[in-house]
């Protein structure tokens, strides 16, 4: 049985799909995962163009709410939550509510990721910030799934 991992971000998932969309790129078959946003939104055009860059796919639509899979009594060993608790992205309530819903049954890991919406540069600059926080959410991704496949 596959290990179950949700991923799940502030506002509207970009943080968390992006997570989904690299772990799936690495078939690693002993994983099922999964993301969800705080709220649901629109995924920005910046995330999207730069996943597109790199041959992913990243909808416009948000993945389902945290509340949606809580609704359902979806379960997981691991929900990882990305978002940077040095700004004003109320990382605390996230934890709150994550911990809460899933941490009955579920380990809770934090990686602390920027925000696309925090980026306040133009051009290049901006680029440069958006493929770093994508870069950053990749090494996160990998170094993690190696640690959970190791345990297996």
């Amino acid at each position: 049985m596959p290990t179950k991992i949700l991923f799940v971000c502030t506002y509207w998932g970009v943080r968390s799909s992006i997570a989904k969309l690299l772990a799936n790129s690495l078939n690693r078959t002993e994983v099922e995962v999964d993301c969800a946003g705080f709220e649901s939104g629109i995924i920005g055009k910046l995330p999207r163009n730069l996943m597109a860059q790199r041959g992913f796919d990243l909808p416009a639509e948000p993945p389902q709410t945290l509340f949606n899979f809580a609704r359902k009594k979806s379960e997981f060993d691991y929900v990882v939550t990305l978002c940077d608790q040095n700004t004003q992205e109320n990382y605390s309530v996230l934890y709150n509510v994550v911990t809460l819903m899933f941490g009955a049954h579920s380990e809770i890991v934090h990686w602390d990721i920027p925000d696309f919406m925090a980026i306040n540069v133009n051009g290049d600059a901006r680029q440069q910030a958006g493929d770093a926080i994508i870069q950053t959410i990749e090494d996160h991704v990998g170094d993690f799934l190696k640690s959970i496949c190791a345990k297996t």
